[in-house]
């Protein structure tokens, strides 16, 4: 399974990372033999005025079955990401569940 991480708009610290590598590990683990390629990209809308805009959005490139993509949203990074995580291990496991013969 491999994680390419991409900020845009916000300095990506290795705490960051780390969390990212780390949730995605736990949402995802159990499908890695189906995935190709996760990318993740994180920024921050509204830059220093706050609010509801740091968005999280997952890309994730699975063998056979091509491109889903997932987004978060949440004044805090850390909790988007945490979202955009767990809707891709729903997604995938959808993804799955309808492709089986």
């Amino acid at each position: 399974m491999d994680i390419q991480i991409r900020a845009i708009g916000i300095p990506a610290t290795e705490a960051i990372e780390t969390h990212i590598e780390r949730r995605l590990a736990f949402a995802l683990s159990r499908f890695s033999t189906h995935l190709d390629r996760i990318l993740v990209r994180f920024s921050d809308l509204n830059g220093p005025r706050g609010g509801t805009d740091k968005v999280c959005q997952v890309d994730l490139q699975l063998k056979g079955l091509g491109l889903a993509s997932v987004e978060a949203r949440d004044a805090d990074l850390y909790a988007a990401v945490d979202l955009a995580a767990a809707k891709a291990g729903r997604r995938v496991a959808r993804l799955l569940d309808r492709h089986r013969p």
